[in-house]
């Protein structure tokens, strides 16, 4: 049986309007808006109307119930409230905040990724390039602005996704001083490689919010590609996000592989614009999806390299 909503009363009206004349009383003491000032705000009377109805209607929202998540994963469950308090540059939208207390991940996924290293967090309100997100915050980065990836394809293309995002916190197990296709194998069927634009979300947001930087030091190879088709890494350098990009073929003792966990999506929302796992063409012509690890020896069959298909642009 659902319950109606109970009407506001004539108390509550009155007092919302309070509230609003002590918010007016506020802006005229606190704010030094001068002729001039008051008539450029004037001027945007739409934008002024629309941000204060956004206003009250999140904080008027209800708020999620994240005390499963956070007594499972303390403090590697970070709330999109907790970015936005850290970011004011970020900004969820109330369906979106409802969106994600309506799928947080169950009891079960929350004590694998507890148990597996991961941190648990939205990604970010709208899906960001690598480039963007280094301008959100370019303070953040080794590489303010330009740089050797400024142009390149990755850092425009590669995505951010949309809901949940679970990123593991070190480098996948075993992982370091191997070959990108010697990496590729060791993931378990749960988890993919993200690209470069998720991973420095995830490590620039943690430590926003958190004050750590992960990857400190020790890199990390993501799915993203640069222009010879080497995969990028990502790591952390003299406090700030390195994007580099390394030959697949070395094998380096500070350089492992990142792992995300599949997917957490919106309620009945279609997948991202992007490739989850990689699909694999088959001799009699259709297309079906598959991991590079339990199809490994039909595409060796095929003449075809494993890792690069997993890694291969969309």
């Amino acid at each position: 049986m659902t319950m109606s909503a109970s009407p506001a009363t004539s108390g509550q009206h009155d007092h919302l309007d309070e509230m609003i004349a002590s918010a007016a009383a506020r802006i005229r003491s606190d704010v030094p808006l001068d002729h001039e000032a008051h008539q450029r705000l004037f001027r945007r009377r739409g934008e002024f109307d629309e941000g204060f109805v956004a206003l009250v209607t999140r904080l008027s929202a209800k708020q999620p119930d994240y005390t499963l998540a956070r007594s499972i994963l303390g403090g590697d469950f970070i709330t999109a409230e907790e970015i936005m308090a850290k970011r004011p540059d970020i900004a969820y939208s109330a369906q979106q905040i409802e969106a994600l207390a309506d799928s947080i991940p169950p009891v079960e996924t929350l004590n694998a990724l507890k148990a597996a290293g991961y941190a648990l967090m939205p990604h970010s309100p709208q899906m960001l390039a690598l480039l963007a997100i280094r301008a959100l915050k370019p303070k953040l980065f080794s590489s303010k602005t330009g740089g050797w990836y400024e142009q390149a394809r990755f850092a425009q293309s590669d995505l951010t996704g949309s809901g949940w995002f679970a990123h593991k916190k070190t480098e996948v197990t075993g992982s370091t001083s191997k070959t990108w296709g010697e990496q590729t194998l060791l993931p378990s069927n749960t988890e993919r490689v993200p690209n470069a634009a998720e991973t420095s979300w995830f490590i620039t947001v943690f430590f926003e919010v958190r004050g750590v930087w992960l990857f400190k030091s020790l890199y990390v190879r993501t799915s993203s590609l640069d222009a010879d088709g080497n995969h990028v890494y990502v790591g952390v350098d003299s406090e700030s996000v390195n994007v580099s990009p390394y030959w697949d073929s070395y094998r380096v003792s500070d350089l492992g592989l990142a792992a995300a966990w599949q997917s957490f999506l919106y309620p009945e929302e279609d997948p991202p614009p992007r490739r989850i796992s990689p699909t694999v063409p088959w001799p009699n012509g259709s297309i079906r999806q598959a991991s590079c690890r339990s199809r490994q020896r039909s595409l060796q069959a095929q003449g075809i390299s494993c890792y690069r298909w997993l890694s291969r642009p969309s």
